[in-house]
């Protein structure tokens, strides 16, 4: 599904629930009504957008206003292409129209940048604002917006909550989490989620999340991690939609940055979850050559744009999802990032004689990008 506008924001419209000359007086000038900002992205697929513009009312006369393009940190001819006179006719009956703007593939640029679109000469209808501002999403992603580097001599509860108990968490698994520093503790800048299994049946471990805290849309992640191994051991580096308490599981969506099952220590997952109709998932896996992800660090990535999503392992691609793979994704809402290591359930299966316990994911660093 061809998506044109991605998000209005800065909206002030009282009077957007628009009305039929049925149930107004079609004598009364209309309003022009649109949004103060509006934010596009330049890896729209054909670089085309569409700005809308109502009228509050239908009018039995014909309703035009002007509008040109106005450079600001956008520039004409390098980030778009400028519309120097053009003008919106709306007939008798007519309520919307819209504005098509081309934008312009520039790969060198770093930042987001603005233009303006300004509107002038209402005929049969009223203009209260007469600029509206357009934000074109830079999605190289070069300026490093949070960097935690678990300097601290215990978890920075700032920035992190713990989850804990035990019950599965929905897949059935064996573990407890606790906030004990046995589980979950910064040793020398390295954060240190350890599996244990104190006695019998019994397994403990970690899980923390920046959840209220740290919470992004549109950026690049780098974690830098060694994992553990092991039959029944599956740690995770992943993320949650920021809406999860209120709309629950798939329906804020899920992005697993990395995955790993235990008796597989050379293959790494990622994947979304999300629901339409029910629960949907799109995963691809990476394999390291003649090694195993518990013998050394690595560098975990995803890239989210707002119309693709990008996996990799050591700046090496292994997943790619343009957004009409995944309809109904909420490809718009913040998510917060999620570190844990799960023992046993229905995915991995549970420990067994040739499991060695503890058990670390030791995580270097988090750097996000925008």
């Amino acid at each position: 599904m061809k998506i044109n506008t991605l998000l209005i924001v800065t909206i002030c419209l009282p009077c957007l629930t628009l009305s039929s000359c049925k149930d107004q007086n079609s004598s009364l000038t209309p309003e022009f009504l649109f949004g103060s900002e509006l934010l596009v992205s330049e890896d729209d697929p054909d670089l085309k957008v569409s700005i809308p513009v109502y009228l509050s009312q239908e009018s039995g006369n014909t309703v035009i206003l002007d509008f040109e393009t106005v450079d600001s940190t956008a520039v004409a001819g390098k980030d778009y292409v400028a519309i120097t006179s053009g003008n919106l006719t709306f007939k008798p009956g007519d309520l919307a129209k819209q504005i098509p703007v081309t934008l312009i593939a520039n790969a060198a640029g770093t930042k987001d940048v603005y233009f303006k679109i300004k509107f002038s000469n209402p005929v049969n209808g009223d203009l209260t604002n007469s600029t509206m501002t357009i934000k074109i999403i830079n999605v190289e992603y070069a300026t490093l917006v949070w960097n935690e580097e678990f300097d601290a001599g215990s978890l920075n509860t700032g920035l992190w909550n713990y989850n804990t108990g035990s019950g599965g968490w929905g897949n059935n698994e064996l573990q407890n989490y606790t906030n004990a520093i046995e589980n979950v503790h910064i040793d020398s800048g390295y954060l240190h989620i350890t599996a244990l299994n104190p006695y019998g049946s019994t397994y403990t471990s970690g899980r923390i999340n920046t959840q209220g805290k740290r919470e992004f849309k549109y950026f690049r992640a780098d974690i830098r991690a060694k994992l553990p191994e092991g039959q029944g051991i599956w740690p995770a580096i992943w993320m949650l939609g920021a809406n999860f308490s209120s709309v629950g599981w798939p329906n804020c969506g899920e992005i697993d940055i990395m995955e790993l099952l235990g008796h597989q220590p050379s293959i790494v997952h990622g994947a979304i979850h999300w629901n339409y109709y029910g629960h949907l998932s799109r995963t691809s896996s990476y394999t390291i050559d003649n090694d195993k992800f518990s013998s050394g660090f690595h560098i975990f990535s995803v890239i989210w744009t707002p119309y693709k999503m990008i996996w990799l392992v050591d700046n090496q691609q292994f997943f790619f999802l343009n957004r009409s793979e995944i309809p109904e994704f909420p490809f718009d809402l913040n998510q917060f990032f999620v570190m844990n290591v799960a023992i046993g359930g229905n995915w991995p299966g549970s420990p067994d004689a040739t499991t060695l316990f503890p058990q670390h994911m030791i995580v270097d660093y988090i750097k996000v990008y925008q």
